[in-house]
């Protein structure tokens, strides 16, 4: 079935999405807000910041389809059609993370009220960031029968943050590609920085480059300090013990270590979890093989992995 274009008002935003509802046979179906990851991500899962498509939301819309799941999937503020909207870019440092949930709140309003979908089952989908966005709507009480967390954010973020760029410091340390004395000073800056963030959501005009290419700026303090201030453990902790729950994780993700899935799914043991543990594929849930993921292989003509979809129509199979 093809896609319908739709829109939906979030705020001062319309945003403009996706909309598939597959034919019912005796009543409405069920339906599926999907939730894209971190950055200028679209509806696809494509990123302005890649030189080709990805198409992650794409493909779970397809598996959605073919499994009698209606579902959404819309180009949330700063990608895509939806753009920044109203706004200017001097205007994105008063727009905080706060700003994602609400639209993906009314997302799923929108979506429970489309012809053909049973707002009784209504399900969330996050894909890296998204699923801490669907986590904060099913700990919000937001009407969700389930939720999906795939290749999930599941630290606080700075926490996550801080650890990638020492990792990243400690590589190039290692390589002679630079100095102890000038990655200890930049160890040094980041845990001031994150200090300030968490201390009064603000961030120094005059952090080194590095820290600055990796999104320490001010105009993304407000979003930075509110988003770390939710804890993917602790909203996990207090969801509905009866909830649905899925959560992915593969060996081969560069962006999220399977130890820290480990301490989630921890946190959720008290729900109806699904745990799927993958080998093969990358943070896109693309099919790597044997490789290992470098970041892109994510707009790679790749398969996407059978391990997740099979795991992921079992669990649907059982909502």
């Amino acid at each position: 079935m093809a896609d319908t274009d739709i829109s939906f008002s979030s705020g001062d935003v319309t945003l403009h999405g996706s909309l598939r509802v597959p034919a019912a046979g005796d009543g409405d179906v069920p339906a599926v807000l999907l939730l894209a990851g971190s950055g200028p991500t679209d509806r696809n899962g494509d990123s302005a910041l890649l030189p080709g498509p990805i198409g992650t939301l794409r493909h779970l819309a397809d598996v959605l389809e073919r499994n009698g799941f209606a579902s959404l999937r819309y180009d949330k503020l700063g990608s895509g059609v939806t753009g920044l909207g109203p706004y200017d870019v001097s205007d994105v440092a008063d727009l905080g993370f706060s700003t994602f949930i609400d639209a993906a709140t009314d997302g799923l309003r929108f979506l429970a009220g489309q012809p053909g979908v049973d707002a009784e089952r209504l399900y969330v989908v996050g894909h890296s960031e998204g699923a801490l966005i669907a986590l904060s709507l099913a700990h919000a009480g937001a009407p969700v029968a389930g939720i999906a967390l795939l290749e999930p954010l599941a630290v606080r973020l700075l926490d996550l943050l801080t650890a990638q760029i020492d990792a990243q410091l400690d590589a190039v340390v290692d390589a002679g590609q630079l100095p102890i004395q000038v990655a200890d000073e930049l160890r040094l800056a980041l845990a001031d920085a994150v200090e300030s963030l968490r201390a009064d959501g603000t961030l120094s005009d005059t952090l080194p480059e590095p820290l600055r290419n990796a999104g320490l700026v001010s105009a993304n303090a407000k979003a930075l300090a509110e988003e770390d201030a939710l804890d993917p453990r602790m909203l996990a902790a207090q969801l509905d013990g009866a909830l649905p729950v899925l959560t992915s994780v593969s060996a081969k993700d560069i962006q999220v270590r399977v130890e820290d899935i480990d301490a989630l799914d921890s946190a959720l043991v008290h729900t109806s979890l699904t745990s799927l543990r993958l080998h093969r594929a990358n943070h896109v849930l693309k099919d790597i093989g044997d490789q290992q993921s470098t970041g892109a292989d994510y707009i790679a003509d790749l398969p996407f992995s059978d391990e997740f979809t099979r795991g992921f129509e079992a669990w649907l199979a059982k909502l």
